[in-house]
């Protein structure tokens, strides 16, 4: 019997653990956005399967069904459609909260602590100089399937590139306002919430054991090629983001 060794993952159905925290999202298009049922104020994302503007997306999570080995050989934990999402910046975490300076680290545990309702009371760690946590986007951009990829032996991932030239220029604006916003939180806060590199990616799921998922990487050319074959010509366009809270790695919710 595997242990399970990932902290995201409490069993193997899959079950979810908690784990708390705030990032800025790309909103998906067409986007459902139910509520919430712990908080009426609050949306609930929820992508909606048959949404054309979701194309790219259902076609990645089709092709997880192509191996049906990932769970049961690999004690792979796919991610539930209706979570799919492209991070553009974190915030604070379970996993980072201890890295906050310690002038607020209190507030920030507590903040945690009591999310979703957090989401709708909390101003100080939500801001900066007054403005709600955002990245300026004057025009959509379009990405298109790269390549898998697999983090540390702990989840798989869709990596993403832009779709065309303009969308490149477009994400080179977005690079350099998340760099900004990272280096003013950090001025705030103390915390260093993202990698100076950004890379898009959609989260597919999380291996519950991270020597079975060791096992994997020689199967990751493999599936790619079928991911690559799948998705061929299509693309997913965003035109907007915003702040979201979560509660686990399948529960994203925002105001």
């Amino acid at each position: 019997m595997f242990l399970i060794t990932n902290p995201k993952i409490a069993g193997f159905i899959p079950q979810w653990s908690q784990f708390k925290g705030f990032s800025i999202l790309f909103d998906n298009p067409g986007d459902r956005l139910l509520p919430l049922d712990e908080n009426r104020d609050l949306k609930l994302l929820s992508c909606d399967i048959t949404s054309e503007e979701l194309e790219l997306y259902k076609r990645l999570y089709q092709t997880l069904t192509l191996f049906p080995e990932m769970p049961s050989t690999y004690l792979f934990c796919p991610l539930p459609f209706h979570s799919y999402h492209v991070t553009l910046w974190d915030g604070i975490n379970d996993a980072n909260v201890q890295n906050v300076s310690r002038k607020y680290r209190f507030d920030a545990e507590d903040l945690l602590e009591d999310l979703p309702n957090s989401f709708l009371k909390e101003k100080k760690f939500f801001s900066i100089d007054e403005q709600p946590l955002a990245i300026s986007m004057e025009e959509p951009i379009e990405f298109q399937f790269d390549k898998l990829i697999k983090w540390g032996n702990a989840g798989l991932a869709a990596n993403l590139k832009p779709a065309n030239s303009q969308s490149q220029d477009i994400l080179h604006m977005i690079e350099k306002e998340r760099k900004s916003l990272t280096e003013k939180y950090k001025e705030y806060f103390g915390l260093q919430t993202c990698r100076p590199s950004y890379g898009p990616h959609v989260s597919l799921g999380y291996f519950a054991n991270k020597e079975l998922a060791e096992l994997s990487t020689s199967m990751i050319d493999y599936w790619n090629e079928s991911f690559l074959s799948n998705t061929n010509g299509q693309t997913i366009t965003f035109a907007s983001n915003s702040l979201y809270g979560f509660n686990n790695m399948e529960t994203f919710f925002k105001k």
